[in-house]
């Protein structure tokens, strides 16, 4: 039975908001570097760090290695490679960030094994596999947070073509309108994304002015402008990058604190602003197709795309409250590889039991604290404060939360749906 304390580790990349991050641990960033992401989780390449009774500290990645069982529950010690099954983030965008999609299992594991073959190590620049596990993800805002995920339906992408490109828009999807189908939004797609040189100058030569007109006169919340707004600005960021037009073809989304969105495997996606929580399946399988300066691989990327059309549903938490108006409220995913709860304290107290693996506790505000019950009853809460942390092992009985404020819990498995 165990629960830590966590240090987490700062990411920093050249898209992170300098005072968002910093602002929520309440630490100090005189350098204003681009701090982008907060991890929680003992991923090997920024594991946190667990406070331990004496007063140390321990990579909790080595703590899950030396007693799996207790750590992570039957269901994971038992793997080849016993690992916490997900990653915990706080995200921080400033700037948008790469257009990508993760692999199915079936996919990571045949791309695995093509590049293990190929002999290129680990760290090489030119690898997308990692591991060769898939990478399903839920993002759940703090503030706004908006990006793009997945393909438009098929007649919201004709009518984008016919507002950007006018009268020449046939030349790009006519047989995608005579015969709407996942086959042809994959041909319109990739005769876009392998556009040569001189046919993409071409074509955003032609985009532009239309675009800066349309939105002139648009009125501010239409659908021409919630599906085009954002690309100018990307345009400027990413010249000549044919990714700075995905918005014409994929649904952006717009999220407000506490609304989630699941990103399966093969759903090309990409994030623009603002703040937000992220749990993921834990692996480092990503490829990107633009809108960032590291390592493309269209191909790849065209290869494990899913073509279905169609806006992703947005996910809320239960808003059902208990008797004493704090709750345990949890997002529906089909996944099951991790969950999500969200845990609103008014005063009163909840109880956490039934748990199917490892969890990590993360304060977004007030005060939140876990009292311990079972042979640790008597122990002394651990009370959280806004960006504080906890990891509560697999073998941890109940535990109740009480406090005024606000915390997520990341936990592995599929976790109970609805609100407690």
């Amino acid at each position: 039975m165990a629960v830590y304390r966590l240090q987490n580790s700062i990411r920093k990349y050249s898209w992170g908001d300098p005072e968002l991050i910093p602002a929520f641990l309440g630490a100090e960033n005189p350098s204003r570097e681009p701090w982008a992401e907060l991890w929680l989780g003992a991923h090997p390449k920024a594991p946190s760090m667990a406070l331990l009774p004496d007063g140390s500290l321990r990579s909790l990645g080595e703590l899950v290695r030396e007693s799996p069982e207790p750590m992570l529950g039957p269901g994971y010690a038992g793997a080849a490679d016993a690992r916490l099954p997900f990653l915990f983030k706080l995200m921080a965008v400033a700037k948008p960030l790469s257009l990508q999609a993760h692999p199915s299992a079936q996919a990571a594991t045949r791309g695995f094994k093509r590049e293990e073959r190929s002999a290129l190590p680990l760290e090489a620049g030119e690898r997308n596999y990692s591991d060769d596990r898939h990478k399903p993800e839920l993002v759940v805002a703090l503030d706004r947070f908006e990006g793009l995920c997945g393909f438009r339906p098929i007649e919201e992408i004709i009518r984008n073509l016919k507002l950007l490109a006018g009268e020449n828009w046939r030349s790009y999807a006519e047989r995608l309108s005579l015969q709407p189908s996942r086959m042809e939004l994959a041909v319109v797609f990739y005769s876009f994304c392998a556009a040569s040189e001189a046919e993409r100058a071409r074509l955003f030569k032609l985009v532009r002015p239309r675009l800066d007109r349309i939105l002139a006169d648009d009125r501010p919340g239409s659908p021409e402008r919630r599906a085009l707004g954002w690309v100018p600005r990307l345009m400027e960021l990413y010249p000549n990058d044919m990714a700075a037009l995905a918005p014409v073809m994929m649904n952006t989304f717009d999220l407000g604190p506490g609304q989630g969105l699941y990103v399966a495997p093969g759903q090309p996606h990409a994030y623009f602003r603002g703040c937000a929580l992220e749990v993921m399946a834990n692996s480092d399988n990503e490829v990107r197709a633009g809108l960032t300066d590291k390592r493309r691989d269209l191909p790849e990327f065209l290869a494990i795309l899913d073509f279905d059309d169609g806006a992703p549903p947005i996910l809320s938490a239960s808003t059902a409250e208990a008797v004493d108006g704090s709750s345990l409220c949890a997002y529906d995913l089909d996944s099951d590889d991790f969950s999500l709860t969200a845990a609103s304290l008014a005063g009163g107290r909840v109880t956490r039991d039934g748990r199917p693996g490892p969890e990590i506790i993360l304060c977004i505000e007030g005060t939140v604290a876990l009292i311990r019950r079972g042979p640790r009853a008597g122990d002394e809460p651990f009370v959280l404060h806004r960006g504080e942390s906890l990891f509560v092992s697999a073998d941890e009985p109940a535990y109740e939360l009480s406090g005024r404020g606000m915390a997520y819990i990341a936990a592995a498995g599929r976790g109970r749906r609805g609100c407690a």
